[in-house]
């Protein structure tokens, strides 16, 4: 495929886990003895896609998985590749997510010394029931020891994730944990409210009622609050579900919301390469065995039409709070979001959904609350 620029953000998955969260549905396992060579067939596959795909990343994301799980050896393995394969001049933010309960100070040398500036923590709670619940492998207390240490390792750059919803939760215990966060002078905050999927533990748990669906008004409230304390103590709320520091938004998920190309790297990982869309290999088998052949696991395709590539631009673009660039879609696109979606655009304001900015459409408070309605109006 021709492409007309290069691919300005790589992700690389990294599979493996001491265990597998009770919520996860994410393609995770505990298979300690398929890593090394899990790693030699990853650093092979991006030996075969810079051949391919032009790449001069600006954003680098290694996810999972617990990325941090893997030996010091292997995790040098993926960043000496990583290093000689995507890194350059151009590159600004290079993340690596890790679990509290899998770091040293090894590995965090590690990183550093190949570049990573940023880190993104998996904590989901500051308390140990609910952690045991979710079947984290850490408690709070080592989460704040991680975060100390990664701060002593001179990473100044640091993500913390936590999740609201959780049965039997209130709203009280929320407020201490987000203040509990907050105490951990994070620069970036990613709040999700957990959605219990097909195929995990929980779901189980759901279908033989040892657990109940969150009250969605309740969750409302978490929202609401949250959005109230960070904004207190100087979190900018620039996504739905994500806070920041001044200048400290991540420009990686960003490239998601915008629709911007992007290639993904390891076992099912997903690409974005306008106007294809394709996830690699999920079975490790098939995934090794294409490598070996000199070939990049990618499965079949999917090309987008015209249509949809404009209907994810505006629903991905609507999850920031900047939204939607006018400028960027008619760019995109040669033609103006308001004669491709008049419709939509006027249904949602009449709704009190969206509004005008100055560089294009917003949602409004109400209509990101209301998100999924939204995006619907521009799907039909």
């Amino acid at each position: 495929m021709t492409i007309s620029k290069p691919v300005e953000a790589v992700y690389i998955h990294i599979p493996f886990c001491l265990r597998k969260c009770n919520y996860c549905d994410f393609l995770s396992f505990y298979r300690p003895q398929e890593m090394a060579g899990y790693v030699e067939a990853l650093v092979k596959e991006m030996e075969i896609a810079v051949k391919q795909y032009p790449v001069q990343a600006k954003t680098i994301f290694i996810g999972g998985g617990t990325p941090s799980c893997l030996p010091a050896e292997l995790l040098k393995r993926v960043l000496e590749a990583v290093q000689k394969f995507f890194v350059s001049d151009a590159l600004v933010e290079y993340t690596m997510e890790a679990n509290p309960g899998t770091l040293n100070a090894e590995k965090l040398q590690i990183m550093k010394q190949y570049g990573v500036n940023r880190l993104s923590f998996g904590v989901q709670s500051d308390r140990e029931d609910h952690l045991k619940m979710l079947g984290r492998i850490h408690t709070f207390e080592e989460a704040k020891q991680a975060v100390a240490m990664a701060r002593n390792a001179g990473f100044e750059n640091i993500n913390l994730d936590f999740m609201y919803g959780l049965p039997g939760q209130t709203v009280e215990q929320w407020q201490e944990t987000l203040k509990n966060a907050m105490a951990l002078k994070p620069q970036h905050l990613s709040l999700y409210q957990l959605k219990i999927e097909e195929g995990t533990v929980m779901y189980q748990w759901l279908e033989d009622e040892k657990i109940s669906e969150f009250d969605d008004e309740t969750a409302l409230a978490m929202y609401r609050i949250a959005q109230t304390m960070l904004a207190e103590n100087g979190y900018g709320q620039y996504e739905i579900s994500n806070y920041a520091m001044p200048g400290r938004e991540s420009l990686h998920n960003q490239v998601y919301w915008k629709t911007d190309n992007y290639l993904g790297i390891g076992l099912g990982a997903c690409s974005w390469v306008r106007p294809e869309r394709w996830n690699n290999r999920f079975e490790m088998v098939d995934y090794i065995g294409q490598i070996a052949k000199g070939a990049l696991p990618a499965q079949e395709p999917e090309v987008l039409n015209e249509t949809e590539q404009m209907e994810e631009t505006v629903f991905m673009a609507l999850r920031m709070n900047s939204g939607l660039s006018k400028a960027l879609f008619a760019e995109r696109f040669g033609k103006t979001v308001e004669a491709v979606f008049c419709d939509a655009l006027e249904n949602c304001a009449a709704q009190g959904w969206i509004q005008q900015t100055e560089a294009g459409y917003a949602l409004t408070e109400e209509g990101r609350v209301l998100g999924n309605l939204v995006f619907l109006e521009f799907m039909k």
